[in-house]
């Protein structure tokens, strides 16, 4: 039997009264592909930091290619050949990409920096990633999807023995994700170790020889994929049996609630749709397609330039997010941190700020007025808290997802815009944000959801309209989609191929 590459054995770490992990361990071999499974605050983040060197343990034993490791740094751990890619990229927004991929180790020559060797070696890091990205881009002018790229080619420019991966698919589309697990079959068939956070199942149901599961800090224990199914896995992550995962419950669509026509704004051309009260859309595209693009022209952070927008039949000009708030439409961004929160306000601040907009510009700030606000959006989403004043920092990111869409739910929408609304939430609090969809369409609520998560979109939607170029190309009943089908579209096959099928009418 192969031996082990990298241990971890009764793994505790506390902060302060807070226990992060008990007792966990794990147990990494060469050419191996793991999961590590849970739910927020189950421990994942805090294993993959111990087995990276960003943190020591408290208590346990990390082996190392047979040697026990009597302490572990980042930079001793990156010399040894382990590499970490984490879930927000490390990386420095004014520098380029080929400066990232190769910081701290840049080439040099006669005491120099050696610029053609950066650029060549960041050249073929791209290449092995199968990205066409300028190495000389400055990583300021890149999408969140193509920023965690970078971040990839970074943790794996020192040809690593163990890689480990920590929600690195969160903000990527399809074709990102494929380009990221064929790499990950490389290494794998050249005898690294790869260890992979993730709260997708079919990644690791599709992409895993084996799963670690952690729960409340605690080693649940260790499975192989082909010895188990999705049902048991998430059973042993949340020690209970889920109901019904997706929440879908048939609704009568009502009237018209949004109707777009020949919409465009920059990358958005000539867009056509209407949504009906009591019915959930769902974008489905690439990134940069102009599923987020669509998403801010409705809610008024980046108005459309021609086109009509209406509102239940009436003519609308939507040139704010202030003014769309007041109009009945919410709006849950794509990055939480960066544009949905303020990290260092407690739930109750974050939760009343949609609803501060709605109240006027003398509206006085109280602890009545912010309680208010967070019970009133808040109903519902199950939100896990010490108190409700606790600062939004120090809460899972399923939870953080939870107020921002807490905020929005707080000002009584007729429509909601969700974008990305389960990134990097664990499948507990995603099942949360699924009930509670469901309850607010039957409500009446229409809602329009943009994903990269395609089984996300075909469990939760009625329509789903694929973009590519920012432009709508197929509309598509949810009830009859498929990956594929979403994928042909959304990867602009239709446009090379001798017969493409015609796009359904919008």
């Amino acid at each position: 039997m192969t031996a082990a590459l990298f241990t971890a054995r009764g793994i505790r770490r506390t902060f302060g009264p807070t226990v992060a992990l008990a007792d966990a361990e794990i147990t990494l071999y060469p050419g191996e592909v793991h999961a590590i499974m849970g739910e927020n605050g189950s421990g994942k983040s805090t294993l993959l930091s111990i087995l990276s060197g960003a943190l020591e343990p408290d208590e346990g034993q990390l082996t190392y290619k047979g040697q026990g490791l009597s302490r572990l740094t980042s930079a001793s751990a990156r010399d040894q050949g382990i590499a970490v890619v984490q879930q927000e990229p490390q990386l420095s927004p004014d520098l380029t990409v080929a400066e990232n991929i190769l910081l701290g180790r840049l080439p040099t020559r006669l005491g120099r920096i050696d610029w053609p060797r950066v650029y060549a070696r960041a050249g073929e890091v791209l290449a092995e990633l199968d990205l066409d990205l300028d190495p000389l881009s400055k990583v300021s002018t890149l999408s969140i999807g193509r920023r965690q790229m970078v971040e990839i080619a970074k943790g794996i420019a020192d040809a690593p023995n163990v890689l480990l991966l920590d929600e690195a698919t969160s903000s990527l589309d399809e074709a990102d994700t494929n380009r990221l697990f064929a790499l990950v079959d490389r290494l794998k068939a050249r005898g690294t170790a790869i260890a992979f956070v993730s709260h997708r199942m079919s990644e690791v149901t599709e992409r895993a020889d084996r799963a670690t599961v952690l729960r409340d800090g605690h080693y649940i224990g260790t499975t192989r994929i082909d010895e188990t199914d999705e049902h048991s896995l998430v059973a042993m992550m949340v020690g209970r049996d889920l109901k019904s995962y997706w929440h879908k419950v048939p609704v009568e669509p009502g009237e018209d609630l949004l109707t777009l026509t020949g919409v465009s704004r920059n990358t958005l051309s000539d867009l056509n749709m209407r949504l009906r009260s009591g019915e959930i859309i769902g974008l489905a595209g690439l990134v940069g397609s102009g599923r987020s693009a669509l998403l801010r022209t409705i809610a008024g952070v980046r108005p459309a330039s021609t086109g009509e927008v209406r509102l239940n039949g009436t003519p609308v000009q939507i040139t704010s997010p202030g003014q769309a708030r007041r109009l009945g439409i919410g709006y849950v961004p794509e990055d939480r941190k960066a544009e949905g929160l303020v990290m260092g306000w407690s739930l109750l601040q974050n939760a009343s700020l949609s609803k501060l907009g709605q109240s006027g510009p003398f509206a006085m700030i109280t602890r009545a007025f912010d309680r208010a606000a967070y019970t009133h959006g808040a109903e519902g989403l199950g939100i896990k808290t010490h108190t409700p004043e606790q600062a939004v920092s120090e809460l899972s990111g399923g939870n953080q997802q939870k107020v921002v869409i807490a905020r929005e739910l707080a000002t009584g929408p007729r429509l909601l815009l969700l974008d990305e609304p389960t990134r990097g939430v664990d499948v507990g609090a995603k099942e949360d944000i699924y009930a509670q969809i469901s309850t607010l369409v039957q409500g009446g609520m229409g809602l329009i959801i943009a994903s990269s998560e395609l089984q996300e979109l075909m469990g939760v939607c009625d329509r789903i309209l694929v973009l590519f170029q920012g432009r709508i190309v197929a509309e598509i009943p949810a009830a009859e989609a498929t990956e594929q089908s979403l994928a042909y579209w959304a990867s602009g096959a239709h446009e090379i191929a001798d017969t493409a099928p015609q796009p359904e009418q919008i």
